[in-house]
C-alpha cells in the first residue's frame, strides 16, 4: 500500500453538505472542509455540525478527510477545537487558518488535550512567514505548512501572483524544508484554464512545495498529475540509482553530470512517485491508501 503523497488538497464549503461526497469523488490526496472563510458567520454552528458529523461518519476513504477550523485565537476557532476535542473521533488532519507564531500552535495543543491530530499551519502575512521557521519546528504533529496567498497579498501590499508571492513562497518552501514537513501552495483561481494550473503547480513545484490546494474539483487531477515525472525523469532517476549501487554510494558521473547522495535521494523520490503513474501517459493513477 502506497502512502499518501499529499499533492492536492481540495477544499469544499462547510455550509454546503451535499457537495461533501461531490469533493471526496474528486480522489484528490486530501479534502479539505472549510468552517472559515468559505462559511458566513450566521452559519458558523450549523456548518460546524455538519462537518463534524460526517467527518465521523466517515469510513475508510481514498482522500484524508480533514477541515478547516477558525482562527484558533478566537472564539469561534476555540469552540471548533473544543468540539473536535470533545468528539470523540480524529480527522486526517486540521487546518489552522492564520497562524502568527509558534505559541499559536502549542495552545492549539493544548485545547486539543495534546491528541494525536495532524496539523497544517496556514500563513497569511508577512510576519507569519517571518516566523515560518519556527511554526514549521513547533511540534512533530505539524504535517505542513501552507500559503495564504491572497491575505499575504493584502498585508504585505503586493500584487498577487507569481513575482508577488516569490518571496513569500521561497521562505515557506525552505523552513518546511528544513523541518522535513509538506509545503502546501496557494490555490489557482482559474477553473477552466487548466494548463495554466498546471504550469502554476510546475512554477511551485521547482520552488520546493510539495503540493498544492484547489478550490474546484475539475483543478485536481491537473494539480496531481503535475506532481508525476514523465517517464523520461523515471528512466534517468533509475539510473542513477542503479549507478551509485554499482559505485556502493560513492560520487560518480551519469550522463555527463556528477551524481551524489542528495542527487541519489532525489532520484529515489522520483521513483517512489512514479508507482502513482507517469504524467506523459494516459494511464489511471494507482489508487493510494
Amino acid at each position: 500500500m502506497l502512502p499518501n503523497p499529499r499533492r492536492c488538497l481540495l477544499f469544499v464549503p462547510g455550509s454546503r453538505p451535499d457537495r461533501f461526497d461531490k469533493a471526496l469523488a474528486s480522489d484528490a490526496d486530501q479534502v479539505c472542509i472549510d468552517l472559515e472563510d468559505a462559511v458566513p458567520l450566521a452559519d458558523k454552528a450549523t456548518a460546524r455540525r455538519a462537518t463534524l458529523d460526517f467527518i465521523a461518519a466517515a469510513g475508510p476513504l481514498r482522500s484524508e478527510l480533514g477541515l478547516r477550523i477558525n482562527n484558533a485565537m478566537t472564539e469561534l476557532g476555540r469552540a471548533d477545537l473544543v468540539a473536535i476535542s470533545s468528539g470523540g473521533f480524529r480527522p486526517a488532519f486540521v487546518m489552522l487558518p492564520k497562524v502568527e507564531s509558534a505559541d499559536e500552535i502549542f495552545a492549539v495543543l493544548a485545547v486539543l488535550n495534546h491528541a494525536e491530530i495532524p496539523l497544517i499551519a496556514q500563513l497569511e502575512s508577512p510576519h507569519a512567514v517571518f516566523e515560518a521557521r519556527a511554526i514549521a519546528n513547533a511540534t512533530r504533529q505539524l504535517q505542513a505548512l501552507m500559503f495564504g496567498g491572497f491575505d499575504y497579498a493584502v498585508a504585505a501590499r503586493i500584487k498577487p501572483g507569481y513575482d508577488g508571492w516569490l518571496w513569500a513562497r521561497g521562505m515557506i518552501a525552505a523552513a518546511a524544508a528544513e523541518a522535513e514537513i509538506g509545503a502546501i501552495d496557494v490555490p489557482s483561481l482559474e477553473i477552466k484554464d487548466v494548463p495554466e494550473v498546471a504550469l502554476d503547480t510546475q512554477r511551485v513545484m521547482d520552488l520546493g512545495f510539495t503540493g498544492k490546494s484547489a478550490i474546484h474539483p475539475a483543478q485536481v487531477d491537473v494539480i496531481q498529475r503535475a506532481f508525476l515525472p514523465t517517464s523520461h525523469e523515471l528512466a534517468h532517476a533509475e539510473k542513477v540509482v542503479a549507478a551509485m549501487k554499482a559505485a556502493d554510494g560513492a560520487a560518480i558521473a551519469v550522463d555527463g553530470k556528477l551524481v551524489d547522495r542528495p542527487i541519489e535521494l532525489a532520484a529515489i523520490r522520483v521513483m517512489d512517485l512514479a508507482k502513482l503513474g507517469l504524467r506523459d501517459t494516459d494511464a489511471n493513477l494507482a489508487k493510494v491508501a
